[in-house]
């Protein structure tokens, strides 16, 4: 039967030859068994071997039955969720660049290979515009966000620096298609029409004070609060209730905010930078140093970012401010002095005592 099969196969093969021309054929034949349990594949192991084995699947049945199945979810979720000086592209740390050049030698370079490049507004634009061109991204009018790393250190080690909210008013304004709603406390009703004709949602007065505290009036719905100066000693008591939304003239800092579309004009893009970055370092006290650390601008979507030269809109503290600060920082010394010598004098009573003591003894 098979030396049949192969003489039809060698003659059709000759067959093709003879039509087609040369065609190369096998030298020889091969036919394997494949029936049967491979045994000969199968390897042995060792004593050891199985015991490692062994241990390790009872090291993943322990890891297992330590958790439930949502306990074990949530804790994935959880180990996914980075913050947000966590993210791409992560926080600046200017210790871990000390050892890396200033500059780079060409116009392609390795970011992580030298120190953070600052660009001006403009240039930091145009090379954003360079990737959002049609032939590459193909998103010419992408929204800039500017994203500002925050040194939050203060001069008490338990006083924190307060989260908030804020409408910061940019000098050249823009259309973000995004609804936020506005409830705006005016006493005078001619304010009122004026405050829902710049763009709030509604605008109530000092009768409607009770009605929120009662929970007659439902105020989660708003996303921002403001007040006007007539209202300042009437809204005292929402304190408590809109927390970080409780108007005052500095009531938080902002988070992400966006600045304008990519084809807005550098320079008005600029000036609404500079409105942030100063809203935003009205926060904490100039004497302390730069409260931005980095300050980013970024497109949405993507993850291409520029670091952005800020030293222009950052206040500069003045001398008394200055002097106040070394004054406060050289009583907290003495007073620590102070306790230190203290605890000297009663260890040293202590130890007089003790050897008196041992002397009488």
């Amino acid at each position: 039967m098979l030396s049949s099969l192969l003489r039809n196969w060698t003659g059709g093969l000759s067959r093709t030859t003879a039509l087609t021309g040369d065609l190369l054929v096998p030298s020889s034949l091969e036919i394997t068994n494949v029936r049967g349990r491979k045994r000969a594949l199968k390897q042995t192991i060792t004593r050891q071997q199985k015991l490692e084995r062994r241990l390790k699947r009872e090291e993943r049945e322990a890891a297992r039955k330590q958790f439930s199945f949502m306990e074990r979810i949530n804790i994935r979720r959880m180990k996914s969720l980075l913050s947000p000086s966590q993210q791409y592209p992560g926080r600046l740390n200017r210790d871990e660049e000390e050892a890396l050049p200033e500059q780079p030698l060409t116009n392609v370079f390795i970011r992580s290979h030298v120190k953070t490049q600052f660009y001006s507004v403009a240039k930091a634009i145009d090379m954003h515009r360079e990737l959002q061109h049609p032939s590459i991204y193909n998103n010419p009018k992408a929204p800039l966000r500017l994203r500002l790393e925050l040194n939050m250190t203060t001069e008490k080690q338990t006083k924190m620096v307060g989260s908030s909210d804020e409408i910061v008013p940019v000098p050249h304004p823009f259309s973000h298609n995004e609804k936020r709603t506005i409830l705006a406390f005016v006493n005078d009703l001619k304010l009122q029409e004026v405050a829902v004709e710049a763009g709030a949602e509604i605008a109530v007065g000092q009768d409607m004070i009770k009605k929120i505290i009662k929970g007659q009036f439902r105020v989660d719905d708003y996303d921002f609060c403001v007040a006007h100066q007539d209202m300042a000693t009437h809204i005292l008591p929402l304190r408590g209730i809109l927390k970080t939304r409780f108007p005052t003239r500095i009531n938080g800092g902002p988070g992400v905010p966006h600045l304008g579309p990519l084809n807005m004009d550098p320079a008005e893009v600029e000036a609404n930078i500079g409105a942030v970055v100063a809203a935003a370092c009205a926060h904490r006290n100039a004497a302390l140093g730069p409260f931005v650390n980095r300050a980013l601008l970024m497109t949405i979507p993507g993850e291409e970012h520029y670091a952005l030269d800020v030293a222009a809109w950052m206040p500069v503290p003045s001398e008394e401010e200055l002097e106040k600060l070394e004054r406060r920082r050289n009583k907290k010394g003495k007073k620590k002095d102070e306790k230190k010598t203290e605890g000297g004098e009663d260890e040293e009573g202590a130890e007089t005592a003790a050897a008196a003591a041992a002397a009488t003894a």
